[in-house]
């Protein structure tokens, strides 16, 4: 498929998604998932999606509460628990989510717009001290 080029056409973006490990939780995602990369799509862009957490991995990795899939929730789940989100601890969901995005991040890149940054203060600060030297 050929992308138009032009302002926000052929970007691509990566999606994180923290959600609950349930009916529910997969039901979002998927579906969001399927909605953006569709609107994305006809826009000429591309859009990937992540889910970062809660996976059947980390239930079992920090021994997160589980509970049974609600019997009313009749939507495909893989699992026979269910966990939510909430029960990650505030320090380690961070933690995953630092390390979801630095698997996306291009170090190079990054350093430059540092850098750049670093430079852009230094002339900001020097420009201040100008305007407050002249009054």
């Amino acid at each position: 498929m050929t992308r138009p080029s032009g302002p926000q056409r052929g970007a691509e973006a990566v999606v994180l998604h923290l959600g609950d490990h349930d009916p529910s939780g997969e039901h979002l995602f998927s579906s969001l998932a399927e909605d953006v990369m569709a609107f994305a799509e006809a826009a000429g862009a591309v859009v990937e999606f992540e889910r970062v957490a809660v996976t059947a991995h980390q239930v079992a990795l920090y021994g997160l509460p589980t509970a049974p899939p609600k019997a009313s929730d009749r939507r495909s789940f893989t699992d026979t628990t269910t966990t939510q989100a909430e029960a990650l601890l505030p320090d380690v969901l961070a933690a995953i989510v630092r390390e979801a995005i630095a698997a996306h991040c291009d170090l190079g890149v990054q350093e430059q717009v540092l850098v750049r940054e670093e430079a852009e203060r230094r002339a900001i600060r020097a420009r201040l001290r100008q305007l407050g030297d002249s009054q």
